[in-house]
């Protein structure tokens, strides 16, 4: 299989797997904000908890590509911002919405307050892993966003908006902050992950980044 088919299929991943993490961030963000059993067991958040789990797992498949096509000019930045936003894909978006989908609907399908309590309720276990990602987000895409913008393999405008989730991230801290838009910050990211997927699929943008990897070719040389 060529590079460019890779390209193309890393870059359809990505698109398809933000688009359907938009609509479960919005779900969740609009809809299911409540911790009551009817929340809980409801079948919007199972369904919503379904569509995460394969937008993220899609674009788990995607990242890889996005950051091949830059790791010649992104450096240690791109690399480590890479594997920080691929964990916290990971554990936000498909750890979370699968225990949502297996455990907790079987905890939940019993309908014991107590179950519903705990189901409502992280384990202390999992803190240390939620914390992880807290810093693995802000880290991940600060970092991303410098090596993006350095490398200037992708359009300038997918690092800064990776640097506005980060603005956003801090503004959702807010007291007065809408609780319908908690989950703008993961909106934005989405968006810029769908910006590689596109820019991935460009013709244009090929040609653009294979100029780049002749000219990085020529510097090594000289």
């Amino acid at each position: 299989m060529s590079s460019t088919t890779l390209y193309r299929l890393s870059g359809i991943a990505l698109i398809i797997g933000s688009v359907l993490s938009i609509v479960y961030l919005l779900i969740q963000g609009m809809f299911l904000n409540g911790n009551d059993l009817a929340t809980i067991i409801g079948s919007l958040s199972l369904i919503s908890s379904i569509i995460g789990f394969v937008g993220s797992v899609l674009v788990l498949l995607g990242l890889p590509g996005m950051y091949v096509r830059q790791a010649g000019r992104a450096g240690i930045l791109g690399l480590l911002g890479f594997l920080l936003i691929w964990y916290v894909t990971l554990y936000q978006g498909v750890i979370i919405p699968f225990t949502s989908v297996t455990i907790i609907s079987q905890m939940t399908a019993h309908i014991i307050p107590q179950t519903v309590s705990v189901a409502a309720t992280p384990p202390p276990a999992w803190a240390p892993f939620f914390i992880a990602s807290m810093i693995s987000e802000v880290l991940g895409f600060l970092l991303l966003a410098i090596a993006t913008l350095r490398a200037r393999v992708f359009p300038r405008w997918i690092g800064w908006l990776l640097i506005a989730i980060l603005v956003v991230g801090v503004v959702s801290f807010v007291p007065f902050f809408p609780e319908a838009l908690s989950n703008l910050a993961g909106v934005v990211a989405s968006v810029a992950t769908a910006g590689f997927g596109f820019a991935l699929l460009s013709p244009d943008q090929r040609t653009a980044m294979k100029a780049v990897s002749t000219n990085a070719q020529v510097e090594a040389r000289a």
